[in-house]
């Protein structure tokens, strides 16, 4: 348990670096967004990238399908779950609920715990794992998801919306691996794209935290209920669904820790973007992303505690 909580206490120092130099205003709201764009279109395309053709042989013996089914089981339970809640009297913002229930941050905090908690080794197989699983994700977060989510009357799917930066280089990566062509890659090309890519790693927490530095808490008290709606919803309902059912299947193995991970993750960082190109409360939104990782520094230790001494599965 110690190990888990280190790891996450690790990520919240580097998220405070952030969060207090926005505060500070030592990286203002162009900056931020110039960081968000470039870790997004440029940094992370290129570690998935690198990293796939690096690990050639992991991607061959890993089939995409599972991961691809596995970000759907998992946004489709958080948005089941949240549509469940209309049931309850006094409901609103049921749309914003819905996209913070069902997306979590599936990339930057796994990837930075795996830099923490594994070794050589088992981070790099972790690390397919997320790219896979990212694969999914992100056509369901940027495009397909969203859209269904916060669908304005009249309005129609767009399907180059489909083929994000980190989606596109993990299709092309995959396809140089399964075609034999990443063999021919030149390591002066690759490796520059490497180094490039791990800048990932600290940036995508400086993002967060600073994301974060900019939720305006004012309103929050007026959304008490529906705050700890989502938050009961996504760390504590959602994963523990998921505990269940690793439980049930005996799944006690690297993979099985990577599910209950993903299902334990708070809403995702980049939601008030999405929430904001939507026309949505993206006020709301960011309130939700606040919570849900401020709660998710107690609560992503304690279910990956419970799996780990449930299993006996260790590193």
């Amino acid at each position: 348990m110690w190990i888990v909580s280190s790891a996450v206490i690790k990520l919240v120092l580097i998220s405070l670096l952030g969060f207090i130099l926005s505060r500070k205003r030592v990286i203002e709201q162009k900056t931020l967004q110039f960081l968000t764009f470039f870790v997004i279109n440029l940094t992370i395309p290129f570690l998935i990238f690198s990293h796939f053709l690096e690990n050639a042989h992991l991607v061959r013996t890993h089939a995409p399908w599972n991961f691809l089914l596995l970000s759907v089981a998992i946004f489709g339970t958080g948005a089941l779950l949240a549509q469940g809640a209309r049931l309850l009297p006094g409901r609103q913002k049921q749309s914003e609920i819905t996209s913070l229930a069902g997306f979590q941050n599936s990339g930057y905090l796994p990837m930075n715990l795996a830099l923490f908690l594994f070794p050589a080794a088992l981070r790099e197989e972790f690390l397919v794992y997320i790219f896979f699983y990212l694969l999914g994700f992100n056509v369901i977060m940027w495009s397909l998801g969203s859209f269904f989510i916060f669908k304005r009357e009249g309005e129609e799917f767009r399907l180059r919306s489909l083929f994000t930066p980190p989606v596109s280089s993990t299709i092309l990566a995959v396809i140089f691996v399964w075609l034999g062509i990443s063999e021919y890659v030149p390591r002066v090309v690759l490796y520059p794209m490497k180094m490039i890519g791990d800048t990932s790693f600290v940036l995508s927490m400086l993002i967060l935290g600073c994301w974060l530095a900019r939720v305006r808490l004012g309103g929050a008290m007026r959304q008490l209920a529906s705050l700890g709606l989502v938050t009961a919803v996504k760390l504590f309902v959602l994963p523990g669904i998921f505990l269940a059912g690793l439980v049930y299947f005996r799944i006690y193995s690297l993979f099985g820790t990577f599910v209950i991970l993903e299902a334990a993750m708070p809403s995702a960082a980049s939601l008030p973007i999405v929430a904001d190109m939507r026309r949505a409360d993206s006020e709301f939104v960011s309130q939700g992303v606040l919570v849900t990782h401020l709660f998710s520094i107690f609560t992503i230790p304690l279910w990956l505690g419970l799996y780990l001494r449930i299993s006996g599965f260790s590193w």
